[in-house]
């Protein structure tokens, strides 16, 4: 049975897709390896650290791609941000101050995931202030 062009080129994408995300996964894994081993930063704050600077880096690319607006990549990049650092620091302060290898996650979380909350909701007070929510004041 023959392909048709389209059918070629759908599976051309997916092949090229599939090897980008492979490439950009092991480049993940080498940083989180490199981070854990050479550095000695502790899993949990490597791949979070990690995943962040990925997640920051697709939004800057679809900025570039022209599918974000430069505030909508700006207010993802924060809320990354926000979810990175606190995660890792309720985390890390979690497994210090609770020695159970369940509880310490667990209640790591929850605490990180409140904070979160509350930071992001005064994040987007604050940058709901900034001009460029308002161009027409500009």
């Amino acid at each position: 049975m023959q392909k048709t062009k389209s059918e070629k080129t759908a599976l051309r994408e997916i092949g090229l897709s599939a090897a980008k995300n492979a490439g950009k996964e092991a480049l993940r894994g080498a940083a989180v390896y490199a981070a854990v081993n050479l550095a000695q930063v502790s899993k949990s704050a490597a791949a979070a650290t990690i995943s962040g600077v990925f997640r920051v880096a697709d939004q800057v690319e679809l900025l570039r791609a022209g599918e974000l607006s430069s505030v909508e990549c700006a207010e993802a990049v924060v809320d990354i941000l926000n979810s990175v650092l606190i995660g890792t620091v309720f985390a890390e302060l979690a497994k210090k101050w609770i020695p159970h290898p369940v509880l310490s996650p667990i209640l790591g979380n929850t605490a990180g995931v409140f904070l979160y909350q509350i930071v992001n909701a005064y994040t987007k007070i604050a940058m709901e202030a900034l001009p460029q929510y308002h161009p027409e004041t500009t």
